[in-house]
């Protein structure tokens, strides 16, 4: 997985981004329908899953949130899932069985934006719109992959800490 260096498009939408390509991975985690998904968070934050999905991870202790649709989603609703790289035998150990949903990301090109506090720019991020900032940055969304993903790094632990957003791009067609 080459990595491009960051770049600080702070100018031109107010954070910092990077461009990275990533082949497909697959997911494994716990998830809900919601109509947001801090509600999710919220819960696995508070109930010990969040520890329990770092048991389960590989070296990768990264938790990843994916928003995405599918058939089970009702008007006004999407898919929330918080997920890890999992290791097969941590999961088999786990005893969590029928919990666990596993989902698949297809690769793609990703610009990726810093959210340097989630609590004091969450709110402000989304205000900004991200699906605006990738064009401004010259790129679309990329609907092969259709969600978006929150990025929490084995660093992360509160609210304050930082953390990544993935908006799945392609190039714009007029570029």
């Amino acid at each position: 997985m080459g990595i491009s260096p960051a770049e600080d498009n702070r100018a031109l939408t107010g954070y910092i981004t990077k461009y990275q390509r990533l082949p497909a991975f697959d997911l494994t985690g716990f998830t809900k329908i919601v109509p947001s998904g801090g509600e999710l968070y919220d819960e696995v934050r508070n109930d010990g899953r969040w520890k329990l999905l770092r048991d389960i991870a590989g070296d990768d202790k990264t938790i990843y949130g994916v928003a995405s649709f599918d058939k089970e989603c009702t008007k006004d609703r999407y898919r929330y899932t918080l997920a890890v790289k999992a290791s097969e035998d941590h999961v088999r150990n786990s005893n969590l069985g029928d919990s666990l949903f596993s989902i698949h990301i297809k690769g793609s090109e990703w610009i990726i934006f810093t959210i340097e506090s989630f609590a004091a720019q969450w709110g402000k991020f989304w205000q900004d719109n991200p699906y605006n900032l990738i064009n401004k940055l010259g790129w679309d969304f990329n609907s092969m992959v259709g969600l978006h993903i929150d990025v929490f790094p084995q660093s992360y632990s509160s609210n304050d800490d930082c953390m990544e957003f993935m908006m799945p791009v392609r190039r714009r067609a007029d570029r």
